[in-house]
């Protein structure tokens, strides 16, 4: 159980940053007792973490620019959405509460695996967005994506990019930044799918759907 009190949404939206959080808890937890990482650095980490529900609320606060690009594209046919890292499976639920609550096509991309095909999906008009990791960690592969952004770009696509604070470059290169708090690399998924979930909420209630009874879902699944 991830004591969170219960979910309300059939998009599970709160269960999901839940559960992202009880698999960090988990991983330091194991870390711990095995001793395979410092005492330092799980303290670090630790802290890090402590600090999430203040920046959560942050990036709910300044939600209108997810929202506004949300009810813009509620014509939009097919959105697309590329991560690296932390990132692609943050750009998977982003395509995933499209098609839950929008009805429209909507896929998640290893960024990483553009050239091995899903580059060919972009044309001129195509929505991405990219959620870009930070520039600050050691191994960085920010730049690997702002290079792809600019593949995309160059084709045509419209890039919609989910960013921390502070990031000198990805303005240049995307159409919209929407920016959120820094954090430790490792947890900037709990903060990076926010945006993509109230822009899915803005999408489709610009289209006139109700996100609380979603086409063909239901709170519980009991059949196989």
């Amino acid at each position: 159980y991830t004591h969170a009190g219960p979910e309300v949404a059939v998009a599970s939206t709160k269960a999901l940053t839940a559960q992202i959080t009880a698999g960090y808890l988990l991983g330091l937890f194991l870390g711990q007792v095995r001793g395979v990482v410092p005492a330092a650095e799980l303290k670090a980490l630790g802290t890090d973490l402590m600090k999430m529900p203040k920046r959560v609320s942050k990036v709910l606060e300044n939600l209108d620019q997810a929202t506004s690009l949300g009810s813009a594209m509620a014509n939009a046919k097919s959105i697309l959405f590329l991560g690296r890292n932390v990132g692609f499976p943050v750009a998977m639920e982003g395509a995933l509460k499209l098609k839950e609550l929008a009805y429209i096509h909507a896929e998640g991309f290893a960024a990483g695996e553009l050239k091995h095909g899903p580059i060919a999906l972009i044309e001129e008009g195509q929505p991405v967005i990219v959620i870009v990791p930070s520039p600050r960690d050691a191994e960085s592969l920010q730049q690997k994506v702002i290079s792809n952004i600019q593949e995309i770009r160059a084709r045509g696509a419209r890039v919609i990019a989910i960013a921390e604070e502070g990031d000198p470059t990805v303005a240049d290169y995307a159409e919209h930044v929407i920016f959120v708090p820094q954090s430790d690399p490792m947890f900037a998924a709990i903060l990076t799918v926010i945006p993509l979930q109230a822009f899915a909420l803005a999408l489709s209630t610009a289209k006139g759907l109700d996100v609380d009874q979603p086409r063909n879902l239901a709170k519980s699944v009991t059949v196989e």
